[in-house]
């Protein structure tokens, strides 16, 4: 959920709240209000009642359906108000309605009258609902106004925050050009911009720093490996050697080998995960992969293995030329790799794919050997399908593996 969203939801809840315990406050207040202004009604009119009977008018003469006078027997309670609602039944609407009830004993000479005085609460309710019903409108439109002001108001506040996050989208951290956020007139804003450039200048620096020294380390580790391969050469080819030195040389010199072939894989995922190949054009895919197929044709017969090739589909792609001839080479070098004897190699091309194809056991390769170091077998030195993988990622191939009827799958969409 979008910040925004989220405060404008908690303000929303927090408004709705608000005006529900106003509701309700401004809802008992005009009640007491109407309360009070009905039992005032009802003291006046049962003090003119008090006056006429002391003014001798007779009782029989002051009763109808909203006025009760009685004379009763000696009473300990006497002008003691009574308030209370009661239903009363209203023969014109045929219908029971509300009243409020007003009971007193007062002692007029030596004759006590209990007096009951009602008061119909239609007209209250009426308005008390006639009120409520605008309130109700009044108090939702401006919950609706205060939400979509919210959400206007925050939008042009947050706008910098955004333009910040779309200039760190678009930064890329080889770029030889300097990251520049927008000026803005938010305080907090500003100081954000500011340590973020620090961060990234930093960042930058360090990064500057680390591949200088990959490229100085890989271009200084191969001279020492180029002088100790040609050294184990020279022994190798001397007739002087025992069978246990030969054997100790020639482990030195496929050691050798081995490491002068990581430190190359170990450079190459450096120089792909630095943008060193960020030069692209439109490259025929096809034209490549028949190159590369005829150059590795003699391996493939070295080995012992058949390779069917359909390669009349043409496939055009914006990638850098020598990172497409890598990607090619290691999987048509894996295919070989991991192959079993007189094994098979298929490359067939479709429309915008190209699916490369091999012969093995299934617990040969799975997902897991597209991370670094992770091998098939112990003469694999766990990089080739990482770097596949890596130049996949970054120009947005698709690759997909799959094992089926004792082949396995490798299928890049382009």
């Amino acid at each position: 959920m979008k910040l925004l969203v989220k405060t404008s939801l908690y303000y929303a809840i927090a408004s709705l709240l608000f005006f529900t315990v106003a509701g309700f406050i401004i809802l008992f207040n005009f009640n007491d209000v109407i309360d009070n202004d009905i039992n005032d009604f009802l003291i006046n009119r049962e003090e003119i009642a008090t006056t006429q009977i002391v003014n001798d008018i007779p009782v029989a003469a002051l009763n109808n359906y909203e006025q009760i006078i009685k004379i009763v027997k000696n009473k300990k309670e006497i002008d003691n108000l009574i308030f209370k609602d009661t239903i009363v039944y209203d023969i014109i609407d045929d219908a029971f309605h509300s009243y409020r009830k007003l009971n007193v004993i007062r002692k007029i000479g030596p004759t006590f009258y209990d007096i009951t005085i009602f008061k119909s609460l239609i007209e209250s309710n009426l308005l008390i609902t006639e009120i409520l019903k605008p309130m109700l409108f009044v108090f939702l439109g401006l919950l609706i106004f205060l939400i979509l002001g919210n959400l206007i108001i925050s939008r042009g506040l947050w706008k910098p925050f955004k333009k910040t996050l779309i200039t760190l989208e678009n930064y890329e951290l080889g770029s030889t050009k300097s990251i520049e956020f927008s000026e803005t007139k938010t305080q907090e804003f500003n100081q954000l911009n500011t340590m973020l450039n620090s961060m990234i200048k930093k960042i930058h620096y360090d990064y500057l720093n680390l591949k200088e020294f990959t490229e100085n380390a890989a271009h200084e580790i191969q001279t020492p490996l180029a002088i100790i391969r040609n050294k184990c050469e020279i022994l190798l080819q001397s007739e002087k050697l025992s069978d246990n030195e030969l054997k100790h040389t020639k482990s030195i010199y496929n050691s050798c080998l081995r490491l002068s072939k990581i430190n190359h894989g170990l450079t190459l995922l450096a120089k792909i995960e630095s943008g060193a190949y960020d030069n692209s054009n439109k490259i025929n895919i096809t034209n490549v992969l028949k190159n590369q197929v005829e150059h590795y044709i003699e391996a493939v017969e070295l080995n012992q293995l058949s390779i069917k090739t359909e390669l009349k589909q043409q496939i055009h792609f914006n990638i850098n030329p020598d990172l497409i001839e890598i990607l090619i080479s290691n999987l048509i070098r894996n295919a070989i790799k991991h192959n079993i004897s007189n094994g098979s190699i298929q490359i067939i091309t479709s429309k915008n794919s190209i699916r490369f194809s091999n012969s093995g056991n299934k617990s040969q390769i799975d997902t897991n050997q597209f991370k670094r170091f992770n091998k098939s077998n112990k003469n694999s030195l766990g990089l080739g399908l990482s770097i596949i993988s890596k130049i996949c990622l970054l120009n947005n191939i698709q690759l997909k593996y799959t094992y089926e009827n004792g082949l396995h799958n490798f299928d890049l969409n382009f």
